[in-house]
């Protein structure tokens, strides 16, 4: 949670001038700073567009510092990306300076690649929800590789609520909606899925209440020091263009096109040395840091 900028409840404060444009000039983003509708939602596409998704510094070993300062210094200044609690500090405080109403923070469980009766993951992501026109949405911006491609509108029922965007469709339901067993979803409220062939898949659980500062500290240090969540043990990125989401798994690198009518091919290759991973990370993930442990995140992925 973007420190110095929330409410012990997790609502964010009004930021400043100086820190917005240096924002905007980071994703490339030159359009209109009302909070409308579509500003937010171009502000969320420029964002996803220009900052990857990435765990090089937990998986090297380094802290992630998810104060104001320390995610302004990595996203902005240093041109790096992160993960969820980076990027939604970053975004949700973005929104606030741009004078959006109910800017707030909320930590999820990941339902993604687990079977229903499961039982409850631990709350580690975190996404942003924001008023504007008179509705609440969701916007998520450090989901990863499957990261939602729109903001989603909360509080419609789940025929009216899928957003279809060029590189998928996806919606935000009550948690009833994903039918799944009460003990696998104890807090939450929303359920953010997407459509795939065989029918809407749940990517993460919302819990709406009221988060304390400390409750984003604290699930960021178990993220990014612990050895059950993927962070720490295995190297992953992800960054979208119009077209295509690219992801790096480890190793495998995966490059999916989308059509316009919904269908996609992917191109595959496997990365063989830290050279190519750190030229990777430069032609497609925007990523280039010469203080960064090259030759150790290659080892991490390659033994994961």
């Amino acid at each position: 949670m973007a420190e110095g900028t929330v409410a012990e409840d997790g609502r964010t404060g009004r930021g400043d001038a100086r820190f917005l444009s240096a924002y905007f000039r980071r994703i490339g983003y030159s359009g209109d700073a009302a909070p409308t509708l579509a500003a937010i939602a171009a502000v969320h596409a420029h964002h996803t567009r220009a900052i990857p998704f990435e765990n090089l510094a937990p998986a090297t070993g380094s802290a992630v510092d998810i104060t104001d300062e320390g995610i302004e210094a990595a996203l902005v200044d240093r041109r790096r990306g992160g993960y969820c609690f980076q990027h939604a500090g970053l975004l949700s405080r973005a929104l606030a300076a741009m004078g959006a109403d109910g800017v707030e923070n909320h930590l999820c469980r990941v339902y993604w690649g687990r079977g229903p009766g499961a039982g409850a993951p631990a709350r580690t992501h975190q996404a942003t929800v924001v008023e504007t026109e008179g509705r609440r949405y969701l916007v998520d911006a450090g989901f990863g590789g499957f990261n939602p491609s729109g903001i989603l509108p909360l509080g419609l029922a789940p025929e009216d609520s899928a957003v279809s965007t060029p590189l998928g469709t996806f919606r935000a339901v009550d948690v009833a909606v994903a039918g799944l067993p009460a003990g696998d979803t104890p807090g939450i409220d929303l359920m953010v899925q997407a459509r795939l062939t065989e029918g809407w898949a749940t990517l993460y659980g919302v819990d709406l209440g009221a988060h304390a500062r400390a409750d984003f500290e604290v699930a960021n240090w178990y993220v990014s020091t612990s050895d059950i969540p993927p962070f720490t043990r295995s190297l992953m990125a992800s960054i979208r263009t119009e077209t295509e989401r690219i992801t790096l798994a480890n190793l495998e690198l995966a490059v999916r096109t989308y059509t316009p009518d919904g269908a996609s091919t992917v191109q595959r290759s496997t990365l063989g040395s830290a050279d190519e991973l750190r030229e990777a990370a430069r032609e497609l993930f925007r990523i280039e840091d010469a203080a960064l442990d090259w030759d150790r995140a290659y080892r991490v992925a390659a033994q994961a």
